[in-house]
């Protein structure tokens, strides 16, 4: 398939290029925090097959934040991934940031505010929302209990 005739890679390509553009504005350069920033713009079939996802690890703490988005469905999730033995957790970030009353605005809320800039707004909601209440919520002494 000729890569123009793909719709859904501007979509990907934006939304990767705004959360590293919304990282890079609030955290600066990911190789002085040792950090990792990658993105999976899958190809196929299945449920996740056409989803846009965000990745930001620290391979060190053994903790990701991801962000993803379907564009079928304009369904968005971001979550913390934390890896404890055996496995991993999943956690919500939208779940955690009202807990802990750093926003009271979740993603829908973000989407619903947004109008052409979505994915620029979805990242500099989470992405702010860390940097201003939780900058080392990627480190492993942080701890996300209440």
């Amino acid at each position: 398939m000729d890569p123009s005739e793909d719709s859904s890679l501007p979509t990907k390509l934006e939304f990767s290029d705004a959360f590293r553009s919304a990282f890079h504005e609030f955290f600066g350069d990911e190789k002085e925090l040792q950090y990792e920033l990658y993105d999976i713009k899958s190809e196929g079939s299945g449920p996740k097959a056409r989803w846009a996802t965000f990745t930001i690890r620290n391979p060190l703490g053994g903790r990701s934040l991801a962000f993803r988005f379907d564009p079928d469905s304009g369904s968005f999730y971001a979550m913390l991934k934390v890896q404890v033995i055996p496995g991993e957790e999943d956690w919500s970030l939208d779940s955690f940031f009202l807990r802990k009353g750093f926003t009271s605005m979740n993603s829908n809320d973000v989407k619903k505010n947004a109008g052409e800039w979505m994915f620029h707004s979805l990242a500099r909601h989470y992405l702010g929302t860390i940097f201003r209440f939780c900058p080392r919520i990627l480190e492993p002494d942080y701890k996300l209990e209440p």
